[in-house]
């Protein structure tokens, strides 16, 4: 999955929800709603706690509108407050501990393919694929592997997300496709996989 380079696709409706249009900040919602709720479900939270931080996300973001100046995509913007409120509920929550998601949750928006046998590939890659980003690599190849690889953020802007050199994101985007190769071919899920997607 790539971002096109061309201008931002919500710079329109930003520009209208900060004059007070909630028409068009509805419209960002929709549009984004479903991709912050996945990219909160990667990082090892549980249905609530990812359904109570995406609302927590989007009541953030109409709170700091007039703070988006332009310097990243809009998109890019509301998954760094995403990730910051996730950050805080894992440094503040003792009790946490990391959860698979269910399946179900993030199949959500799976193509309704009509192959059967498309479908349960389909399925067992995502079972195998979080299984493995859960268990082979460490939070930094984790968090660099889900923002390049499965949101389609740039290293450029994943960079800037995680405020780290672009290289850096780069080697811990390697380092995580080389940890989860090594892991599927031990635990046997290989086999499910063209590494040329990971």
């Amino acid at each position: 999955m790539t971002i096109s380079k061309g201008p931002d696709p919500d710079l329109r409706d930003v520009e209208a929800a900060k004059k007070g249009d909630t028409q068009a900040f509805s419209h960002l919602l929709k549009r984004l709603e479903q991709r912050v709720f996945r990219f909160i479900l990667r990082h090892s939270l549980t249905h609530e706690d990812a359904q109570d931080l995406t609302q927590e996300t989007f009541f953030e973001v109409c709170r700091n509108l007039e703070n988006f100046r332009g310097n990243s995509m809009f998109s890019t913007w509301v998954l760094g407050i995403a990730r910051n409120l996730v950050l805080n509920h894992v440094n503040r929550s003792s009790s946490f501990r990391f959860a698979i998601a269910e399946d179900v949750d993030l199949t959500e928006v799976v193509d309704n393919g009509n192959d059967p046998h498309d479908a349960c590939q389909r399925q067992a890659r995502l079972v195998a694929l979080t299984h493995g980003i859960q268990s082979y690599l460490s939070r930094d190849l984790r968090e660099a592997l889900v923002l390049v690889c499965l949101e389609g953020l740039s290293y450029r802007e994943a960079a800037k997300l995680l405020e780290l050199p672009e290289a850096t994101v780069k080697t811990r985007v390697f380092r995580a496709r080389k940890a989860l190769r090594a892991g599927f071919a031990a635990d046997g899920t290989g086999e499910l996989f063209t590494f040329d997607s990971l």
